[in-house]
C-alpha cells in the first residue's frame, strides 16, 4: 500500500502485526507471530484512497452485501474514510468508527454508528463489526468481512467444514444446492454463499491452514474469480487468481433488523496453523 495513504500499523509484543487503512477500516496486511509471510493478498493493481475499493485485504461490507439491494456492489462502508477511535498499536489493538454523513444519507437514509475492532496477537487476527441504530427508524442490513487470503495456489487449496450446508451458486443462476463433499475444492471460478454455515471452517493450503471462526454471522462465502475473472477486472493482474482465495463471514440470507437504539455484533477470528 502506498505510504501516503492514511494507515495504522499494529504490532503485538510477540511480533504479530497488522496494517489497517483508514479508508474502509480495511486490514491490508496480517503477519502472524508464527509466520514470516503475509496471510493476506492485495493485488498489485489495487487502487487506494477514499472512494476506491481496495482489491484484497479484508474489506468491511456494510450495509449491503453484493448486488442484493439498491446500493452499489457491497455498499458504502469500504469506500468511506473511518476514524481511528482508540489504539494500542504497540499491543496489536485498534478501534475504528463510521457514522452516517451526507454521503451515506444520500443513498441510505438511516442514522447509524458502525465500529470495527482489530486485534492481532500470536497466530490470530480478530475483526469485529458492531452496528448500532442511532436513529428513530428501524432498518435492515446485510454485512460481511471479505478477506482475501494469500495462498500458494488456490487451485490446490480446499475449504473444510461446509459439508451438509446448502449453498447459493452465483455462477449457476443463483440456484441452491446441498454441499455433499467433505471439502470444497477450487478448480476454477467459484462464487458460493453457504447459508446457515457452521461457525468453524478451515482453509487448507498445503502444509499450512487458516482456521476461521465466526460469531454473529450466519453465512460463509467462498469466492475465487478464476482466469476470466482476473482478466476482466482492471484492478487484478492476470494470474492472480492462483494467489488468492476469499473465505468470508457474512450475514446475507436473512438481513439483520435493528430497531432504534439496538446493536448487533459480528466477529471473525482467523488463526494461522500448520496442517495436522
Amino acid at each position: 500500500m502506498p505510504s501516503d495513504i492514511p494507515q495504522l500499523a499494529l504490532r503485538a509484543q510477540d511480533g504479530a502485526s497488522a496494517t489497517v487503512a483508514l479508508d474502509g477500516a480495511h486490514v491490508v496486511s496480517w503477519i502472524p507471530a508464527n509466520r514470516r509471510d503475509d496471510c493476506l493478498f492485495v493485488s498489485a493493481r489495487s487502487t487506494f484512497g477514499t472512494g476506491n475499493a481496495i482489491r484484497g485485504g479484508i474489506p468491511v461490507i456494510f450495509p449491503q452485501f453484493g448486488p442484493f439491494g439498491s446500493l452499489r456492489q457491497h455498499g458504502f462502508a469500504r469506500l468511506q474514510r473511518w476514524t481511528a477511535d482508540a489504539s494500542r498499536a504497540h499491543e496489536g489493538s485498534a478501534r475504528f468508527s463510521l457514522t452516517d454523513n451526507d454521503d451515506t444519507r444520500g443513498v441510505w437514509p438511516y442514522a447509524f454508528h458502525c465500529a470495527v475492532a482489530v486485534d492481532v496477537v500470536g497466530p490470530t487476527l480478530s475483526v469485529a463489526m458492531t452496528v448500532t441504530n442511532s436513529g428513530a427508524t428501524s432498518f435492515d442490513f446485510t454485512a460481511a468481512f471479505h478477506p482475501y487470503f494469500s495462498v500458494r495456489d488456490a487451485f490446490s487449496a480446499r475449504v473444510e467444514g461446509l459439508r451438509g450446508c446448502t449453498y447459493r451458486d452465483s455462477l449457476r443462476d443463483g440456484q441452491c444446492f446441498p454441499e455433499t463433499d467433505a471439502h470444497v475444492a477450487i478448480t476454477g471460478p467459484l462464487d458460493r454463499i453457504y447459508y446457515a454455515a457452521h461457525d468453524r471452517v478451515v482453509l487448507v493450503d498445503g502444509d499450512r491452514s487458516i482456521i476461521i471462526d465466526k460469531v454473529g454471522f450466519a453465512d460463509v462465502v467462498v469466492w475465487n474469480p478464476g482466469v476470466e475473472g482476473t482478466r476482466s477486472r482492471a484492478d487484478f493482474v492476470e494470474g492472480e487468481e492462483h494467489r488468492m482465495l476469499c473465505v468470508e463471514a457474512a450475514q446475507i440470507q436473512h438481513p439483520r433488523t435493528l430497531a432504534a437504539g439496538a446493536s448487533w455484533t459480528g466477529t471473525m477470528r482467523m488463526t494461522a496453523a500448520a496442517t495436522t
